[in-house]
């Protein structure tokens, strides 16, 4: 419910702000969702080059993300309301995605030869991007084929889903380790304000339909929502099991992390 309350605070916010929005702040807005969508893997990224380890990132989050933005590119593509801002941010975040599932490959425990880790890296995330690549494309001209309302169902309605859903891989990487260890809360943030800006994008345009720009930017909320839940998850794991180790006493600490299971 809070979520809920969350995002429909959100709209009604971007919503009456949008209605006086100068040009130039939308084009504004539009950069920093591109820039933000372009950033917002990079910290994960950079945190697994450093530890030369994807432990703690969810294999499954990356992938489910992948699949989203893939759909959600060759969606906003053909849309007849075509946002180029839109459909680049979510092509530059499928790269990204594609980036982070090459170095679960490359930084993989049963690795005998570290040198051609980036070697590896680089490899199989070009493969990747082809791959994407080709699905972006195939789905595209099915998308101007197919009739509207199954457009959107599997162009907005199904990424909006797998976008949700992968959290809940991350959320279980939280739990079952009891902690936010390999996780970098960079993406977070990127991801929060990259939301928010496309979101002020899909409604800025003036005459704009609430109902519509509302479905636009259904991805764009979900992931906002479900952050949320994830980073009250977060704060409950670091503070409440960390402050239970420091004192020493278990029977704290195996409350607390009962209550984070729950």
């Amino acid at each position: 419910l809070a979520d809920a309350f969350f995002v429909w605070v959100l709209v009604a916010f971007v919503g009456q702000m949008s209605k006086a929005m100068p040009e130039w702040l939308v084009l504004a807005l539009g950069i920093t969702g591109i820039v933000c969508f372009m950033l917002m893997m990079v910290p994960q990224i950079h945190k697994n080059w450093r530890s030369q380890s994807t432990d703690g990132m969810s294999l499954a989050l990356s992938v489910m993300w992948h699949v989203s933005a893939v759909l959600s590119t060759a969606y906003f593509a053909a849309s007849p309301n075509n946002s180029v801002a839109v459909t680049l941010s979510f092509a530059v975040f499928a790269v990204c995605c594609g980036v982070c599932e090459a170095q679960v490959v490359a930084y993989r425990p049963s690795r005998t030869n570290e040198k051609n880790s980036c070697c590896v890296v680089l490899g199989v995330s070009t493969l990747l991007l082809a791959v994407s690549a080709a699905v972006a494309c195939a789905l595209f001209a099915a998308f101007r084929a197919m009739p509207a309302d199954a457009t959107y169902v599997v162009g907005n309605v199904l990424p909006s889903i797998l976008l949700g859903a992968g959290f809940l891989p991350q959320m279980y990487e939280f739990i079952s380790r009891r902690s936010v260890q390999g996780y970098s809360f960079g993406v977070t943030v990127f991801d929060l304000v990259g939301c928010s800006a496309n979101t002020a994008v899909i409604f800025a345009p003036a005459g704009v339909v609430a109902q519509e720009a509302l479905k636009e930017s259904a991805p764009f909320l979900a992931i906002i929502a479900m952050h949320i839940v994830l980073l009250a998850l977060a704060v409950l794991i670091k503070c409440c099991c960390s402050a239970g180790g420091e004192t020493g006493s278990s029977k704290t600490v195996e409350v607390a992390c009962v209550v984070a299971e729950c």
